[in-house]
């Protein structure tokens, strides 16, 4: 039943992103890119030490954690993709680690913000979480991922860096 929901959800967000999919190809790349530029900017304000365990290595253990997950449950990817786009890389579809890498990117430079600079957080944060939603979707519209992996990914993702910001970087 899931896998029925699933396909006709895709292929309802799959035509909506026929109609601009150099929009989705924007969301995936250079939302990925504005997360990058908001690391470089948090680089620039911590110490190095702080900023690689506070940020970058909870973000690849997300990510690692993510591939974990996808390697014991070997989901494969949709079959029914409407818009031709082709993987470079062949992983599993659940979770999507493009969801549950983004999401915890927006969760640890909230809880950075929220630390380090309050007076941007108004505006970081929202901003962070939108970039993120954005890059998730995408997953969806270009067909390689099902709404339930991306779902799951945000799910993990948030769960991870949130445990984490809350144990270590707002404690």
């Amino acid at each position: 039943m899931y896998k029925t929901f699933d396909t006709k959800i895709s292929n309802v967000v799959q035509r909506m992103g026929k109609r601009a999919p150099w929009l989705w190809e924007f969301f995936a790349a250079w939302a990925f890119y504005a997360f990058i530029i908001a690391g470089v900017y948090f680089a620039w304000l911590m110490p190095f030490g702080a900023w690689l365990t506070t940020l970058a290595l909870p973000v690849v253990g997300v990510w690692f954690a993510t591939m974990l997950v996808q390697f014991v449950v070997r989901r494969p990817r949709p079959s029914h993709t409407q818009n031709g786009f082709k993987l470079w890389v062949h992983t599993y579809s659940f979770p999507s680690a493009h969801a549950s890498t983004s999401f915890g990117c927006a969760v640890l430079l909230s809880a950075a913000a929220l630390t380090t600079t309050p007076h941007i957080a108004a505006v970081l944060i929202p901003a962070v979480f939108v970039l993120a939603s954005l890059i998730a979707l995408s997953r969806i519209a270009v067909g390689v991922h099902y709404p339930s992996d991306v779902a799951a990914g945000i799910i993990f993702g948030t769960i991870l860096a949130g445990l984490f910001a809350f144990f270590v970087v707002l404690a």
